[in-house]
């Protein structure tokens, strides 16, 4: 019985685990410590996940902030610990440009774009003829 409740555990932790993502806004630390944190319940319930495949998992739910990490890390640094991966993570972070909390949009108003007189509307002058009756212009 016990090790029936085991083994449903571990496979709903292992689903959990290599679904998890990064969420956008959140700090790439706490998303490493929740992932190092099913590897260890993962290690106390007797599934060991080897390093390099707990590492790949982590790092592919990171968000897409960190597109240019992933192509150095798998170029130069492979074979890392998820303590030492998680610390090149905070410091490629930390270099990251800050995000607006709201985007700021400009808004653009429709319609067309009028001229002001300089003329007042009530000021009397020449202008075209708007009387009833035909045009009577001859050739």
């Amino acid at each position: 019985m016990f090790e029936k409740q085991a083994r449903v555990e571990r496979f709903d932790l292992i689903q959990t685990f290599h679904a998890c993502k990064q969420e956008e806004g959140k700090s790439v630390s706490q998303y490493v410590l929740k992932m190092k944190g099913y590897v260890e319940q993962l290690e106390r319930l007797g599934y060991v996940l080897q390093q390099d495949l707990s590492v790949g998992l982590i790092l592919n739910g990171l968000t897409n902030d960190f597109i240019r990490f992933l192509r150095n890390y798998n170029m130069h640094n492979i074979g890392k610990t998820i303590g030492e991966l998680h610390a090149l993570l905070i410091k490629y972070e930390k270099g990251l440009p800050k995000k607006a909390v709201t985007p700021q949009v400009m808004a653009i108003q429709g319609g067309r774009i009028q001229k002001a007189n300089k003329k007042s509307q009530n000021a009397k002058g020449k202008g075209k003829r708007k009387g009833k009756g035909k045009d009577k212009s001859y050739i």
